[in-house]
């Protein structure tokens, strides 16, 4: 409207400025032609001006509604739109809007429920939201031209959340509540999705960022938590004082069945050794026994052997002795002469080596006999 309300100014400005320069130019040319230049221009510009202020402008994420002075409205699309500049233009943000709701300083921005056991629980909400382009007259009709980000609208849809939340977390206990976080959020974000079904809303996402509990729940679950651990702790402390036993008892099982392996082994070293031992030493005896009596036997074959060389020795000499004696005696028998040569060598012999030894000496001897020549001890020998 502004648009058009300058450019009508302007138009009749210049209008104004040729009518002027009719009348400059009988009396100064120069001025006259510049104000007659100046008016078309003003012309131009405002029928630009006035042309712009028919067009509306329409961007995308966005709906508008033209409401001309006859009670009639026009949509208007995206992009842009011929409306007449006295027409009303309304142009609302049909994008969804995220908005985070928390608790706040004031009172009325107190966000969270008790449980069923009366602990409060702060919570951190984030919606989703956006206008129902197919309710824009219901919009219209309760919110006018308000984007849906108004003061108005978020304080109720924080109402609505706010509601939906104390009414879902009044149903569990704290520890439920804290326990199961995205349950109790999917369960609110249905009860607040059913609260604003009859509103031209639409609802795009309901999240519960975060569930405070009281600092004497987090206390108590620290509490529950340490006791949780030091039980842990205990157990795993016996698990390792059994597993140290067992192991010990292990340990001391295997060095005794070690120590009686050992014991086993050096015993039955001992018997392989004594029986070892036993069987060399019979071995060795068997042996100097088979030693013995091969020796025995073998010095019983030489005495025997030497015996019977001794005796084929003896006989044979006997035999070449008595042939030797026969020989001699058939000799002395055959020649008596050779007997007494035979005797006076003997007797020479005898008498030199007696001579020898007994020379000067006198013998008293046998049975009053007295020698006291070698004459005399020979005719005792041979008296014949």
């Amino acid at each position: 409207m502004m648009l058009f309300v300058l450019g009508m100014i302007l138009f009749i400005g210049a209008v104004v400025a040729i009518v002027a320069n009719i009348k400059l130019s009988k009396t100064d040319k120069k001025v006259g032609r510049i104000c007659r230049i100046g008016g078309f221009l003003a012309i131009i510009v405002s029928v630009v001006i006035v042309l712009a202020s028919f067009i509306v402008t329409v961007s995308p994420g966005h709906v508008g509604i033209a409401y001309h002075l006859s009670g009639a409205s026009t949509n208007l699309k995206v992009g842009y739109n011929f409306v007449s500049p006295w027409a009303k233009i309304h142009i609302w943000d049909v994008t969804t809007h995220v908005v985070t709701f928390s608790e706040g300083e004031a009172i009325d921005d107190i966000y969270g429920a008790q449980t069923s056991e009366k602990d409060y629980i702060t919570v951190v909400a984030t919606l989703g939201v956006r206008i129902d382009t197919s309710k824009m007259e219901e919009y219209v009709s309760l919110y006018g031209n308000e984007q849906i980000t108004s003061q108005r609208i978020m304080r109720l849809l924080k109402t609505i959340s706010r509601n939906s939340i104390e009414y879902t977390i009044g149903s569990y206990t704290t520890a439920e509540v804290m326990s199961n976080k995205k349950g109790i959020a999917v369960e609110a974000g249905n009860h607040f999705r059913s609260a604003v079904a009859n509103l031209p809303i639409v609802v795009d996402s309901f999240t519960i960022d975060d569930l405070v509990a009281p600092e004497s729940y987090e206390n108590a679950i620290r509490q529950q938590a340490q006791l949780r651990m030091d039980k842990a702790n205990a157990e795993l402390q016996q698990e390792v004082n059994a597993a140290e036993a067992e192991a010990n008892r292990i340990r001391a099982e295997g060095e005794a069945a070690v120590a009686q392996t050992q014991a086993n082994s050096r015993a039955e070293v001992a018997r392989i050794d004594a029986e070892n031992a036993a069987q060399v030493a019979k071995i060795k005896a068997e042996n100097d026994a088979e030693v013995a009596r091969i020796n025995a036997e073998a010095d019983a074959s030489v005495k025997v052997t030497q015996a019977e060389a001794a005796a084929t020795a003896t006989v044979k000499a006997g035999e070449a002795e008595a042939k030797a004696v026969s020989a001699q005696g058939k000799a002395y028998a055959e020649n008596p002469q050779l007997l007494d040569l035979k005797l006076a060598e003997i007797t020479a012999e005898v008498q030199i080596e007696w001579a020898k030894k007994w020379s000067g000496y006198t013998f008293e001897g046998l049975n009053g006999i007295t020698f006291t020549n070698l004459t005399d001890v020979l005719k005792s020998f041979f008296p014949n």
